[in-house]
């Protein structure tokens, strides 16, 4: 390869640094560049070709800057109040079946449960005061235990409503109900719903209780637990039966987690592939992500929350650019095609 082959390839690979909308730029920058070697010899390749890449990373992050502010924020948080609040009911139905023949309930469950249920309706009939006076129930029925109020099941050291496998639900819930409370808030203050969309919409959001229902429903009679108790080498174990299993919430939480994660795997594939049609699915999907970041690398590493917490927070990360990028690119040529007919005429 010549000298000035090796150049312009060089310049060329520093100037992609450039986002695709600022090309041009990049392309002058890299001329520029092209120049100074030309002037000073190969010894300015290194600084020039680091200049270049570098201007092009400050150029890219100041167009992703401004184009995640200028996102469709309000919009994607109007996306989630139905999802969100049909997970809630399905999540707190799937903690309350388990317990009601051998657990004190009592209010806090009642909130729980008819918090989720207020929400749910309220995200049907796209209410903003609904859905926040549920979540705000849920809320304090979730942060209870953690105040020492609303339960006394203390499996992993901590009071909690709903200790999943793996994952503390009760806790888990307490963002998702913010971020609930936030999507409410973008709503308009007064829309007119006729009853029969709000109707579908509030069976499509009881869907995922429905089959909780299914999968938990009927109870079988709990079974004592077998207890084997071995005493000395060469004598006969001895056999005992104790109470039923006190917790059996986790067992049958394992298929809620399973199904949680397969669900957010969907929308984040769903969500890459829309990002360009609909950005503010894929903005949604990468608030979630970011909600549930700490109790998903929980779930899948245990204590080894860290580095792997990079993971969730990544694909939000990568959602919320491609989002947001698609959507100044959609906004950019709306006036652009929409003025082609004036000036036909």
């Amino acid at each position: 390869m010549t000298r000035r082959g090796l150049t312009d390839a060089v310049t060329a690979l520093a100037a992609q640094t450039f986002p695709p909308s600022r090309r041009t730029d990049g392309r002058v920058v890299r001329d520029c560049a092209r120049d100074a070697i030309d002037a000073s010899g190969m010894r300015a390749m290194a600084r020039e070709t680091v200049s270049v890449a570098f201007a092009g990373l400050r150029v890219r992050y100041g167009v992703s800057v401004r184009d995640v502010q200028q996102a469709p924020w309000r919009r994607a948080l109007g996306v989630l109040t139905l999802p969100l609040a049909a997970a809630l009911l399905c999540v707190w139905t799937f903690g309350f079946v388990p317990r009601y023949d051998h657990w004190p309930l009592g209010e806090g469950w009642a909130l729980l449960l008819g918090g989720s249920l207020v929400a749910l309706v309220g995200a049907a009939f796209q209410a903003r005061w609904p859905i926040v006076l549920g979540a705000a129930a849920v809320s304090v029925a979730a942060g209870a235990p953690y105040v020492g109020r609303g339960t006394e099941a203390d499996v992993p050291g901590t009071p909690t409503f709903f200790y999943a496998s793996g994952v503390d639900l009760g806790a888990t819930s307490l963002l998702v109900v913010l971020l609930l409370i936030a999507a409410a808030l973008s709503l308009p203050p007064k829309t007119r719903n006729s009853p029969l969309p709000a109707a579908g919409r509030l069976l499509l959001g009881l869907m995922p209780t429905v089959f909780a229902l299914i999968h938990l429903l009927p109870r079988p009679a709990p079974e004592p637990t077998r207890i084997m108790t071995y005493m000395e080498p060469g004598q006969e174990p001895i056999l005992s039966w104790g109470p039923p299993y006190p917790y059996p919430w986790i067992p049958e939480s394992e298929p809620l987690v399973t199904a949680l994660g397969l669900a957010l795997l969907v929308a984040v594939a769903y969500a890459w592939g829309a990002a360009r049609s609909s950005p503010e699915a894929a903005l949604a999907t990468a608030l979630v992500l970011v909600t549930v970041a700490w109790p998903l690398a929980w779930s899948m590493h245990g204590y080894a929350v860290w580095p792997h917490i990079v993971i969730p927070l990544g694909a939000a990360l990568a959602l919320i650019l491609r989002a947001a990028h698609a959507a100044h690119r959609s906004s950019s040529a709306t006036p652009a095609s929409s003025s082609e007919p004036a000036a036909s005429r």
